[in-house]
């Protein structure tokens, strides 16, 4: 048998008695400051305005935590919150990524809309004043910055899942299982389980690098939202099939154990990514339409000259 990865204990540091930092948490703030970098300098490539992009992440990073957090109660702990009401006020403990997704699409679209009608009636004004005009913000441009800086950004969000053994698999002699950590064996080293964090983290490598060399040439606005959402479907869709603790549904109606909440979201995921690729193709991509054009956003100019000189 090939070698596994050794057991090692929750990363956390250890600050007072009753305080500490876990690496979760340090991993996820990681990944907010690497993506939104990274969804920024897109946007200066595509000629579109990188400081909403930074305006935006704030609304993210709450979203990501209460969405997340409702996302959990709702499909996988009801009984914990019929038992103890205010659990649902704890947005710390238990986050469901599907949970999470949802509510930053849902405060993503609403940001860039509102960002939009306010931009337009900027433009009125000084159109009238005999101005040149701002670059129009649509939803879809800037959310493929989003989409590009997310794939990114969860390479250390699921590292951070990994250093806190918070997603254990079933037993295997795979070489990438983790020791000690199976929640049928808890601290029996003799024992390897899946750890699906991990696997999300090495699965978000190949999808960044990826990302990166497809941004070399402009894309339609939805090219990188559709192809995160049915490749992250598909991957999440093998890896809840993997769990050893979860909710099931439908159980013997589909199969005899039944489907995870996961893997009904992924199904709604894969179907919805192939959508916003089949339907969105041959959209003009941002990049074409806003750089160089002077359109008198003198951030957004900027910025998109200097990324374009790199």
């Amino acid at each position: 048998m090939l070698a596994q990865i050794p057991f090692f204990a929750p990363v956390k540091f250890q600050i007072t008695d009753g305080f500490a930092i876990h690496g979760f948490g340090i991993m996820v703030a990681l990944a907010f400051i690497f993506g939104s970098h990274m969804a920024m300098r897109k946007a200066a490539r595509d000629g579109l305005d990188p400081e909403l992009i930074n305006r935006l992440v704030g609304w993210l990073v709450l979203a990501v935590f209460v969405g997340g957090h409702l996302g959990d109660v709702i499909f996988y702990e009801p009984e914990r919150l019929i038992a103890d009401p205010l659990f649902i006020f704890k947005v710390w403990e238990g986050l469901s990524s599907f949970g999470g997704f949802v509510a930053c699409l849902g405060v993503t679209v609403w940001f860039f809309r509102n960002e939009g009608r306010k931009r337009r009636r900027e433009n009125v004004r000084r159109q009238q004043a005999g101005l040149p005009l701002y670059p129009s913000i649509r939803y879809w441009d800037y959310a493929e910055c989003c989409a590009y800086g997310w794939a990114f950004g969860w390479i250390l969000a699921r590292t951070g899942c990994f250093l806190a053994h918070d997603h254990p698999g079933v037993i295997t002699n795979f070489f990438l299982g983790v020791r000690g950590i199976c929640e049928a064996h808890p601290g029996d080293i003799s024992y390897a389980c899946h750890d699906l964090g991990f696997y999300e983290a090495l699965w978000a490598i190949p999808m960044s690098l990826f990302f990166l060399i497809a941004d070399r040439k402009p894309r339609y606005s939805g090219f990188f939202q559709g192809f995160w959402a049915l490749c992250y479907g598909a991957a999440r869709m093998w890896y809840d099939g993997l769990r050893t603790h979860d909710v099931r549904w439908l159980a013997g109606v589909i199969n005899q154990q039944g489907v995870t909440p996961g893997q009904v979201f992924s199904t709604v995921m894969m179907l919805i990514g192939l959508y916003v690729l089949l339907s969105r193709r041959g959209e003009p991509s941002a990049r074409e339409q806003w750089v160089g054009k002077g359109f008198g956003d003198p951030v957004a100019d900027r910025m998109a000259a200097a990324a374009l000189q790199k």
